[in-house]
């Protein structure tokens, strides 16, 4: 019996399932097929109810061995503890339906692996298949979710060659889809993923007629549509709406019911109920912990319906987050709206402009927050007045550059404070002058502007201002008057002086007094977070130049090769890295490789990597796999960073043509070769990456590369770089570089692929590190 004609005449079913017939059939298939099953859905979906139908499917049917297993009802929190309970219960039950009563382990046992085991132990008890439906994963700590995933899959494996085995369907909120089905799950590869809970128009509109029929409440046409347009695709909702609205004609004897009615219910709900709505409140964690997220629905509360890709989010098969968050639906096969009218008021309501701009700055971005904290503020938000003035401090000390925290600062000047015209400027040490760094209004005052710089002796306001230390008063002239305020670190000289143009009609007041003072201090945190800037670009600098002495000096010369390596970094360090490491038996160690994050941690864990890498290298000259494991058991003891590194090592036997490599989590390099019958290939073999798990082997492969041929290595810089239209580059291109320049030196091919990047990308900001190692062998 298919899974299709276990759920054909069911007419007794709840309507959830009736609803959802194409998950039931869909989760049943995936028993049937031996693949485990991800089953996702919003909070109060029906999917415990749906559940609970497929175990009666699957018992009474279809004969399975079916055992439920409600996590709420597993109160541990360690890890020892939580397995312990999985195994008591399943135990249990299976003791109930089979009468089998299985040895259990001591509970101070308990492990992933001990359960891995048990498992095992009653299926060979049973002697046939026994099916695990696993649900409210959200029950439970997400590491205690990735300890069962990784036991679970790891059962899987063990399994394959078996007669018989463990089914497992795992059932979830969808905030967990990354962890089920996404590309780092322990269930990636293993498990098909089933959504369930949107309904369609034509289903919303079904189940109102379903259950206002059984209460005998009728509604006016108009009426009918307003409940449909509010409640649209959320069965749960629906019900809820559905029965206030009862409520409401038993409540008032009427024997029909208006669309004022139906308004006033929703008002009601929106009002009091929406915020215990546990589906809403789900949606809403999930979004403001994305700020990507949060611009899409933004955009979509704007617009209504867009297009996908005009949304700034990157949509996936297998994990969409804005489908994932619940609270929209697909418009055709390529654009999104919000689902209803009570998600689309509250959402609207509760993202007010000052929520975004606190969300945004909390998420460090800075120049959206900022636009949004001043429009709350326009619109009579005093929070977003209170939140304006330390996220731009915050800003300023996240700035990359002197230049950024000024504009930050005149934002702040600004909004904060009412300034209309202001000029910032810094005192680079040891240059004896002040270098305008940002400015702010019309350019009034031409002889202001008569030179970027001043030098510190000048006769100028702010150049005393600087020598004196001291707020400085310029010559009134009309309306309007400049004061200049030196920019003051404690103990120090000043770090620059910024120039405020004030108007001298503005009302004087204990106001005012209590606005200067206000002023003063907010200056004060802003020199801080100059200055803090300032030291992070020359220690960066500092930083940057010793991480480049550590690059080989130039591409070794060996005779019959051609051999280039290039690193541009996206900032002052890099996590990137390349190496040529001389190794006995004139062999060469080729090395590209990319430390998962940037800045000064990357830096650090990229030069601590080279160093055991090449330190390990000389010991294993034929090995690359026991270099990498050697160089990984170091990494996992000595580091606690939770920063991991793609690793490409390949040893090259310039005699025979040989290269033996492993791959440590790295985009596969290419090897462009006029022998083979397409003439690229990409080089099998892809394992874990350093500084993730201790116990880790890649195995090595070996490869001829025969006179003529090209390998080309690269880091995800190459592939991700982007254009204005926010397109990759992508391997098709750069593979198309690499054909169109092969037969030139390895030198030249290098430079035709980073000239077409360049190309590409325009004028866009290159946000990774981009390296690229050519390697030919002459024909």
């Amino acid at each position: 019996m298919s899974g299709q004609d276990a759920t054909q005449g069911a007419t007794h079913a709840p309507a959830i399932v009736r609803y959802n017939r194409d998950a039931v059939e869909q989760i049943v298939q995936c028993v049937r097929d031996g693949t485990y099953c991800a089953v996702l859905g919003p909070r109060l979906s029906g999917k415990t109810v749906l559940l609970r139908y497929v175990e009666e499917v699957l018992t009474q049917s279809l004969g399975w061995t079916c055992i439920y297993v409600d996590l709420h009802k597993l109160g541990a929190s360690t890890l020892q503890g939580f397995f312990a309970d999985l195994i008591d219960f399943i135990a249990g039950r299976i003791e109930d339906f089979a009468g089998t009563k299985l040895p259990v382990p001591e509970a101070s046992m308990a492990s992933s692996a001990v359960f891995r085991g048990f498992l095992e132990d009653a299926v060979a008890a049973l002697g046939r298949d026994l099916v695990l439906i696993i649900e409210h994963l959200e029950a439970v700590p997400t590491d205690l979710v990735q300890a069962l995933l990784t036991s679970l899959r790891a059962a899987f494996m063990d399994q394959q060659t078996h007669q018989h085995g463990v089914m497992v369907v795992v059932s979830g909120a969808l905030s967990l889809a990354a962890l089920t089905v996404g590309e780092s799950s322990p269930f990636r590869g293993i498990a098909r993923r089933v959504f369930v809970g949107d309904l369609s128009k034509d289903q919303s509109t079904a189940l109102i007629a379903e259950l206002l029929a059984a209460e005998g409440v009728t509604l006016t046409r108009r009426a009918k549509r307003r409940l449909l347009g509010s409640t649209r695709g959320d069965s749960y909702l629906i019900r809820q709406l559905c029965q206030r609205c009862s409520e409401v004609a038993r409540t008032n004897a009427l024997d029909l019911l208006r669309a004022g009615n139906v308004k006033r219910v929703m008002r009601r709900f929106l009002r009091k109920d929406v915020y215990q709505y546990a589906p809403l409140q789900e949606a809403v964690r999930l979004i403001e912990e994305d700020p990507d997220l949060l611009r899409c629905i933004l955009l979509l509360l704007a617009h209504g319906t867009i297009p996908k890709a005009e949304l700034p989010l990157p949509l996936s098969p297998d994990v969409d987050p804005l489908y994932l968050t619940g609270v929209v639906e697909q418009v055709g096969e390529s654009s999104y709206r919000i689902q209803n009218q009570i998600y689309h008021r509250f959402l609207t309501k509760h993202f007010a402009e000052g929520r975004v701009g606190y969300l945004l700055a909390t998420a460090g971005r800075w120049n959206a927050a900022i636009d949004y904290l001043e429009a709350g503020i326009k619109a009579g938000d005093e929070q977003s007045r209170a939140d304006l003035l330390p996220a731009t401090i915050n800003s300023m000390y996240a700035s990359e550059d002197v230049g950024q925290a000024a504009r930050f600062l005149t934002r702040g000047l600004s909004a904060g404070f009412g300034v209309v015209e202001a000029r910032v400027w810094h005192a680079p040490p040891q240059e004896n002058l002040l270098r305008l760094v940002g400015h702010m209004g019309p350019r009034s005052d031409g002889a202001l502007w008569a030179s970027p710089e001043l030098p510190i002796t000048a006769d100028r306001l702010e150049t005393r201002a600087y020598r004196q230390r001291r707020a400085l008063r310029g010559t009134e002239g009309g309306r309007h008057v400049w004061r200049t305020y030196p920019l003051l670190m404690p103990g120090q000289k000043p770090i620059g002086v910024v120039t405020l143009c004030e108007d001298l009609y503005a009302e004087r007041s204990v106001e005012q007094r209590e606005r200067d003072l206000d002023l003063v201090g907010y200056l004060s945190q802003a020199a801080r977070a100059i200055e803090a800037v300032c030291t992070r670009r020359r220690e960066l600098a500092l930083a940057g130049r010793m991480q480049a002495s550590l690059l080989p000096a130039a591409s070794p010369e060996l005779r019959g090769w051609q051999m280039a390596a290039t690193l541009r970094p996206a900032r002052e360090t890099s996590g990137d890295f390349y190496d040529f490491i001389p190794l006995p038996g004139d062999r060469m160690g080729l090395v590209v490789a990319d430390v998962t994050d940037k800045g000064m941690g990357a830096a650090l864990y990229m030069a601590l990597t080279r160093t055991l890498i090449r330190t390990y290298a000389t010991n294993y000259p034929t090995r690359p796999d026991s270099t990498l494991r050697a160089a990984n058991e170091r990494i996992m003891a000595d580091t606690g960073a939770d920063l991991f590194v793609t690793v490409f090592y390949g040893i090259l036997d310039p005699a025979n043509g040989t290269l033996t490599y492993c791959n440590a989590g790295h985009y596969p390099p290419y090897l462009l070769n006029p022998q083979a019958e397409d003439g690229v290939q990409a080089l099998p073999g892809r394992g874990m990456a350093l500084g993730i798990l201790d116990d880790t082997d890649w195995g090595h492969s070996t490869i001829q590369l025969s006179p003529g041929a090209l390998l080309l290595l690269y880091t995800d810089g190459v592939l991700d770089a982007q254009n204005h239209h926010l397109e990759r580059f992508g391997s098709e291109q750069m593979l198309d570089v690499a054909r169109a320049s092969f037969g030139r030196s390895a030198q030249d091919v290098q430079e035709d692929l980073l000239t077409r990047l360049q190309r590409f990308m325009g004028d866009e900001p290159q946000f990774d590190d981009i390296t690229v190692m050519t390697i030919r062998r002459n024909p």
